[in-house]
C-alpha cells in the first residue's frame, strides 16, 4: 500500500486525474475498470461518491479510462466483495471490514464502542494510523480511500430508550459481531440480519429496533417505522474502497502516479430523538467496557500487538478531536 487517500462522512469521491504522458489520445490504451458495491443505485453513496468518481475519471482521462459501476451486489454481496476485489472478479470494491469478521483484524480495533465522536473523527484517526498500524490488513490490495459511516444510535419502533434498563430484553438488529456482543452486554437480544430486511422485520415485530447510523434510516426509508431514537454515538464502521493489486500494477505508470497523488474532497453529509445525557451515557459505556480487554486477548492470539494498537487508536482519537 503506497498511499492511502482518506475521505470523511460517507458523502465523498476521489478526484482521479489519469494522465498518459506523451501518448496521443487517439492511440492511448483504453481501460475500463469495474467498481462493485452492494447498495442500490438510489443509495446516497452510489449517487454522491461512486458516480462522481466514475465521471471524474472519464473526464480527466479524456475517455481513455472509464469506470463501470456494478451496484446492488451484482458482483458480490457485502461479505463477498473483499474476495471479489482480491481475485479480480471486480477491479474496485467498496468494503465494510466489520462485515467479514476476522478478515481485517487490525481494522477491527475501530469497531469497538465509544471511541469516536463522528465520521470525520474516525476518518482522521484512520488516516493517522493507516501507514504504521493498518497496512498489513490490506497488503493484498491497493487502497484507494478510507472513510467511515456516521455514529451508531439506538433506534426503536416499540418504546422510548432513555436508560440502559430500557434496552434490556429488546430484540435489536446488530450491524456486526462486535456490536452483537455490545448489545448483549447491555441486556438486549441481538439479531443478525441484512439491513435490507429491516423494513419487513420492523413491520412484523421480528425486531424491536436496531443499532445503526441515521443514514441507514434515511437510505432504507425506515422513518415511518422508527418511533424513538436514543443518541448514544455508540460505534462507527470504517469503510474502504479497495482495488485489485494486479490490476493496479497493470496501469500505466503516469496513471498510477496521479491516482496515488490525488486528494479527496470532504462533503457534508418522523421520530422522537432523545439525547442521552452524559451521566446515563457513562452507564452505557460501563456496560461494554470489558470489550476492549476481550479484544486485546482475542487479537493478541493472532500474533498482533493488540494492546499497543488499541493504545495508539485511543491516543490518535484524543489528538484528532
Amino acid at each position: 500500500m503506497k498511499k492511502v487517500t482518506i475521505l470523511g462522512i460517507g458523502l465523498v469521491f476521489l478526484v482521479a486525474a489519469l494522465v498518459f504522458g506523451g501518448v496521443p489520445a487517439a492511440k492511448a490504451q483504453t481501460i475500463e475498470l469495474k467498481l462493485a458495491h452492494f447498495m442500490p443505485p438510489m443509495h446516497i453513496q452510489h449517487q454522491k461518491s461512486f458516480v462522481p468518481f466514475s465521471e471524474k475519471v472519464k473526464e480527466l482521462s479524456k475517455g481513455q479510462v472509464t469506470v463501470k459501476i456494478y451496484s446492488g451486489g451484482a458482483l458480490g454481496g457485502p461479505k463477498q466483495l473483499a474476495d471479489a476485489a482480491k481475485t479480480g472478479i471486480t477491479d474496485i470494491a467498496f468494503v465494510i471490514p466489520s462485515y467479514t469478521t476476522g478478515r481485517f483484524p487490525l481494522t477491527s480495533a475501530f469497531d469497538l464502542p465509544f471511541i469516536f465522536d463522528s465520521a470525520v473523527h474516525a476518518t482522521k484517526v484512520l488516516h493517522s494510523l493507516a501507514y504504521d498500524y493498518l497496512a498489513d490488513d490490506y497488503k493484498d490490495y491497493k487502497v484507494l480511500w478510507f472513510y467511515s459511516c456516521g455514529t451508531g444510535q439506538l433506534h426503536s419502533a416499540t418504546k422510548p430508550i432513555r436508560t440502559v434498563e430500557d434496552v434490556k430484553g429488546m430484540k435489536m438488529r446488530a450491524p456486526s459481531a462486535y456490536m452483537s456482543k455490545a448489545l448483549k452486554l447491555l441486556g438486549a437480544n441481538p439479531v443478525g440480519m441484512p439491513i435490507s430486511k429491516l423494513t419487513m422485520s420492523l413491520e412484523k415485530k421480528v425486531v424491536d429496533g436496531m443499532l445503526t447510523p441515521y443514514s441507514a434510516v434515511i437510505d432504507f426509508r425506515l422513518w415511518d417505522l422508527v418511533k424513538y431514537i436514543a443518541e448514544v454515538d455508540m460505534y462507527l464502521s470504517p469503510m474502504v474502497v479497495l482495488m485489485n493489486k494486479q490490476k493496479w500494477n497493470s496501469l500505466p505508470d503516469a496513471a498510477k502516479r496521479v491516482v496515488d497523488d490525488a486528494s479527496g474532497m470532504q462533503w457534508g453529509l418522523h421520530a422522537e430523538i432523545y439525547k442521552v445525557p452524559p451521566s446515563e451515557k457513562k452507564k452505557f459505556m460501563a456496560a461494554v467496557k470489558g470489550m476492549e480487554a476481550d479484544w486485546i486477548a482475542e487479537v493478541s492470539e493472532k500474533g498482533i500487538p493488540a494492546k499497543e494498537l488499541l493504545e495508539a487508536v485511543h491516543q490518535a482519537a484524543k489528538f484528532n478531536r
